[in-house]
């Protein structure tokens, strides 16, 4: 994926225009052309474009890393997909399900976008067919504990059963505390598992053992500013489990305050 359609992407997710986009940082006309390939983008304004909407910088990056490149034919339906889920716009998800399987047999990565977008918007994997289940498993237990794998069940965690979930998330953390070699990337990535596994336990009704787990690894990670952001969230869940309801409402009203409240929106009362 070239940086004009990781620009694009995330752009669509946020549901800004150019114009939005660029922030006054560069002209939308400039910023247009970035997006389309025309021009390369100097790395300090591609960092200030993102760091004024408040994108995740590092997560960014890895699509670069992690995605198909620009010859990818289904790049802008796999935009719709983002930008629905981002929306949480079950009408347009149901639109593109429908007409891909009028178009015919579905390519893998599709199916997979269209689950998973269903399953973060409903917050539910009752809409994940066995044989997607079995898949995702089967992709992880082929692959190495590396960045990828890492970046990969963090997306798909939602789409196992709590039970199957718990097994690779458990197994995702001792792989990376086994591994001395812990960068930046990796270390976000294995806090977002933890993170969103949290949220699969919330609404999967799953044991406070479970979420133990996720909270107990979090803490343990070493202190870094990129992952500071996940320890807040650790001690949400944590009052959550514990019906601690001091400590929820005053991350409650940290959240709200610095406008990161829809995060947790959904395990709102």
């Amino acid at each position: 994926m070239t940086i004009g359609e990781a620009l694009k992407q995330t752009r669509l997710r946020a549901g800004l225009t150019q114009k939005e986009m660029a922030a006054g940082i560069i002209t939308p006309s400039a910023y247009s052309k970035i997006e389309r390939g025309v021009h390369s983008v100097d790395a300090e304004v591609l960092i200030s474009i993102l760091s004024e909407h408040h994108f995740d910088v590092t997560g960014f990056f890895a699509q670069l890393n992690f995605q198909t490149s620009k010859e990818e034919p289904n790049f802008e339906l796999l935009n719709q997909i983002s930008f629905a889920q981002n929306k949480k716009d079950l009408e347009t998800l149901d639109k593109i399900s429908a007409q891909v399987k009028k178009d015919g047999k579905i390519p893998f990565n599709i199916e997979f976008r269209l689950q998973d977008a269903y399953a973060w918007v409903l917050h539910s994997n009752k809409m994940v067919t066995p044989e997607m289940k079995k898949k995702i498993k089967s992709l992880i237990l082929n692959k190495e504990w590396d960045r990828p794998t890492y970046h990969y069940l963090s997306q798909a965690i939602i789409l196992l059963d709590i039970d199957d979930a718990y097994y690779y998330v458990d197994s995702a953390f001792k792989a990376f505390h086994k591994n001395k070699i812990q960068d930046t990337f990796t270390l976000q990535f294995v806090a977002l598992i933890a993170v969103n596994f949290l949220n699969c336990c919330y609404h999967q009704h799953a044991s406070n053992a479970y979420a133990k787990r996720a909270i107990d690894f979090l803490r343990s990670l070493p202190l870094d500013p990129v992952i500071g952001f996940y320890s807040i969230i650790a001690t949400y869940y944590e009052a959550l489990f514990d019906n601690d309801q001091e400590t929820k409402d005053m991350v409650v009203k940290i959240l709200k305050k610095s406008g990161y409240l829809p995060l947790i929106q959904d395990t709102l009362d």
